[in-house]
């Protein structure tokens, strides 16, 4: 089974289906078995640069040396460091490398000849029209079509010898608002109209003429306009637009075919070009094209819209039921429930072992709190848990199963299956990822981008409130604990030694009290300094937590002054505990070379529940035991 990578870059929250829609087609008829594994970011619409660089981190997630090709797109890719990564790994990887509409030294190229297209749009205007002044709107300055395009658009008029102006070229972006922005700002410069506007694609032309109907000119009566793609918009817009149209599928499955001559080793053309077709029309002054059927178009219109408007209240219900979940993996469970519409054979959620953390309250939260400084910004853990799968319908459980590569988890043995992998982050830090096995329906519908973001933020919510809860769970630790020893203090003695006892009173379980008291503390601190007393208390009190029951409360009721309440035990175990911690007091006074012995007093107590007394009954019984002995001790002490 061969495997091909696709990277892409959505255009901003859209997918761009066409390049997989197309390769799967190729693969298909010619029964190959192959399978197409689609890494997609959608950074381009976000102006949040940490937001850019935990979508980009999907890039980082193959080792394209496990593909037999690599297919990319760089074009959507604004951030020119990605850009040079991207290409920088797949060359380092020396499998096969195609590069969609973008030329890089080493790939093979699949696309339209964007330089002929261009000539092809002027030179209509030219030879049909008379043309012989030009405005010029185009896309973003850092984009290599639009880039190939304006040098087409130069060199067509350096050829016929056509004064113009640099300021002649407006560069923004590939959005309407260009077309009217360009419009209004070549006009307050220049005054006068030329006989065509040339635009970098149809949503440009779009804006150009709206904005010239607002200033009063009419087209193509008062000038030309033209656009590129052949978008639907173009078509049923009014002047419909002339423009140039090219099947964005083809250029897939172009792609497709090379890669397949390639395992064939037959030679391959460093360039290789898809059909493109002049549509003119109404905005260049030529006839209405009947071609586009409006009834058609609006039915998909009406269509799309039930959709998206079912879609918006799934999205509603998938929000609402978010919240109420206190797992990652119960999120991941609502999405095929709210979602029916998915058309898809499986969805799996890969996520770093940290999201987990303060739910399980391990050792490593404390790294968490400043800034998640557990997750990664670049790259992806060496282990990964699959918290949730979804396949043919039912969810699979793979409860604890990690993975520390794409393969074999996500190998299908059914040549033409597609996977899409979807970034999942905090910001720029990753915390997993997204797949979706057959995807292409979900991509067309531009369902998923809505989904995952839905998903992001109930993730990211549910993780807040988890560290919030550590935190607050911290700072009442703190609040009831003793900062020298680690045991309950007064307040924690308070808020849980009163509450177990009637516990156990109504259960009618008894309890041990054991009151210790230090030996001699004022004679070290006194003698040997509060350094050697705040070093024979922790050692007490580690030998008190060391020999507790697991339930029990290990208090410091003052300086000296120890309590223990846990579980009753018979008399002999009893003996046994307190034997062991005088022990291992002797033992740690040793370790630390302490110069003086180390000793405390005790009085121990059994509760009868079936008596009418308190705790704090049982606690002056256990003192006045443990004072008994205290003074035998001290009528007996020579020194």
């Amino acid at each position: 089974m061969k495997k091909i990578a696709l990277i892409m870059d959505g255009w901003k929250r859209f997918f761009s289906y066409a390049w997989p829609s197309g390769i799967l087609q190729r693969m298909r008829e010619t029964k190959e078995e192959v399978n197409l594994y689609i890494f997609n970011s959608t950074s381009e619409w976000s102006m949040d640069e940490d937001y850019n660089i935990g979508e980009y981190n999907i890039y980082n997630l193959p080792d394209f040396k496990e593909f037999d090709g690599i297919v990319v797109d760089l074009n959507n890719i604004r951030n020119e460091k990605v850009r040079v990564q991207v290409i920088d790994a797949v060359r380092k990887s020396k499998k096969p490398a195609i590069s969609i509409n973008h030329d890089v030294e080493g790939f093979y190229y699949a696309g339209i000849d964007n330089y002929v297209a261009m000539q092809e749009i002027i030179e209509h205007l030219y030879e049909k029209h008379h043309c012989r002044s030009f405005w010029f709107v185009m896309g973003p300055t850092d984009n290599y079509e639009n880039n190939i395009r304006a040098c087409s658009l130069r060199a067509f008029l350096e050829r016929h010898k056509i004064a113009y102006d640099e300021e002649d070229f407006y560069f923004e972006s590939y959005e309407y608002q260009c077309g009217y922005n360009g419009f209004v700002s070549l006009l307050e410069r220049n005054g006068n109209v030329p006989d065509a506007i040339v635009c970098a694609n149809d949503n440009i032309a779009v804006g150009v003429c709206e904005a010239a109907a607002k200033k009063g000119y009419r087209i193509p009566n008062d000038f030309c306009v033209t656009g590129f793609d052949n978008f639907d918009k173009a078509g049923f817009y009014t002047p419909q637009i002339s423009t140039l149209g090219h099947l964005r599928e083809e250029v897939g499955y172009c792609c497709a075919d090379i890669m397949l001559k390639i395992w064939e080793r037959k030679q391959v053309p460093k360039f290789n070009y898809t059909k493109i077709e002049g549509v003119y029309s109404e905005s260049c002054g030529c006839a209405y094209n009947e071609k586009k059927d409006i009834r058609k178009y609006m039915k998909e219109q009406m269509m799309c819209e039930i959709e998206m408007n079912c879609l918006e209240e799934n999205i509603l219900v998938l929000e609402k039921e978010l919240l109420d979940c206190k797992s990652v993996g119960e999120m991941a469970n609502l999405i095929p429930k709210c979602i029916p519409s998915f058309q898809c054979d499986g969805i799996y959620l890969i996520m770093d072992e940290h999201i987990n953390d303060f739910k399980r309250k391990t050792t490593d939260c404390t790294y968490h709190l400043m800034d998640n400084q557990n997750f990664l910004i670049h790259g992806y853990p060496r282990y990964m848990n699959v918290e949730f799968a979804y396949e043919e319908g039912k969810t699979i459980s793979y409860e604890d199963q990690k993975i520390d590569s794409l393969f074999p988890f996500f190998e299908h043995e059914k040549g033409g299956t597609d996977f899409l992998f979807m970034p999942l982050h905090f910001r720029k830090h990753t915390v997993g990822y997204f797949v979706i096995r057959n995807a292409i329906y979900l991509m067309e519908k531009q369902y998923l981008f809505k989904v995952v973001n839905v998903l992001t933020s109930a993730m990211e919510n549910l993780y807040e409130k988890e560290k919030l809860e550590y935190i607050n769970g911290i700072l009442e630790d703190m609040s009831i604990k003793d900062c020298v020893t680690g045991l309950y203090n007064r307040l924690g003695y308070q808020r849980l030694a009163y509450t177990l006892f009637h516990e156990k009173k109504q259960e009618k379980k008894n309890l041990l009290i054991m009151f210790l008291d230090m030996d001699r503390l004022k004679y070290i601190n006194d003698k040997y300094g509060h350094e050697y007393g705040d070093i024979a208390i922790k050692i007490v009190a580690k030998a008190i937590l060391k020999f507790c029951y697991e339930n029990a409360l290990p208090i410091r009721m003052g300086g000296d002054e120890f309590l223990i309440i846990e579980p009753v035990k018979n008399g002999e175990e009893i003996n046994k505990k307190i034997e062991h911690m005088r022990k291992e007091i002797t033992y740690l006074a040793k370790e630390k070379q302490l110069p003086f012995p180390l000793s405390f007093s005790i009085g121990c107590i059994v509760t009868d529940m079936n008596m009418d007394k308190e705790l704090d009954d049982y606690i002056r019984e256990a003192d006045e035991v443990m004072y008994e002995e205290k003074y035998r001790k001290k009528v007996n002490r020579t020194e």
